[in-house]
């Protein structure tokens, strides 16, 4: 009697071994598309984190009596000086970061005028790591002081690394 015409019973052990496998592949799949949701949504709560911690050193460095305030930087009425504000060194930044009582945070600024009709750069940044792509910016419109006879409108920028 040949094998293929044999009518006997025949052992089935291993008939639940391809399904098991497909259940096992699809189970694999989830955890992947499981562990990358965690890890993205892991990167967006600590995108907020900086960026509230960007706004809390914003609003530090900008209401009365601030750091800025004292190096008369802003002036009264939260008025920015452009002149002293260009003036400010890297040791400057420095001296800021370490009073601030902010240890651990690395921040920078930048300073924004919007004028009409000029031919300059209206940027001025101050501090380093702002280029950083992990940098977290906040901005608040502020006025600035050119001289006696000018204040304008411009954007004060804290960047967070």
């Amino acid at each position: 009697m040949s094998f293929i015409k044999d009518k006997r019973g025949v052992s089935e052990e291993f008939t639940s071994l391809p399904a098991l496998a497909i259940v096992m592949a699809g189970f694999a799949v989830f955890l992947s598309l499981m562990a990358g949701v965690y890890y993205s949504y892991n990167e967006n709560a600590e995108m907020v984190d900086k960026y509230g911690i960007a706004n809390f050193v914003l609003e530090e460095m900008t209401m009365d009596g601030s750091i800025l305030g004292d190096m008369g930087v802003i002036m009264a009425g939260g008025i920015f000086n452009l002149p002293k504000f260009i003036n400010l060194t890297s040791d400057d930044i420095a001296d800021i970061s370490n009073e601030s009582g902010m240890a651990g945070i690395n921040f920078s600024f930048k300073l924004e005028v919007k004028l009409k009709g000029n031919n300059f750069d209206n940027v001025i940044e101050k501090g380093t790591g702002g280029k950083n792509k992990n940098a977290i910016a906040a901005s608040k419109e502020v006025p600035v002081y050119l001289n006696d006879a000018q204040v304008v409108p411009g954007t004060f920028t804290v960047i967070v690394w």
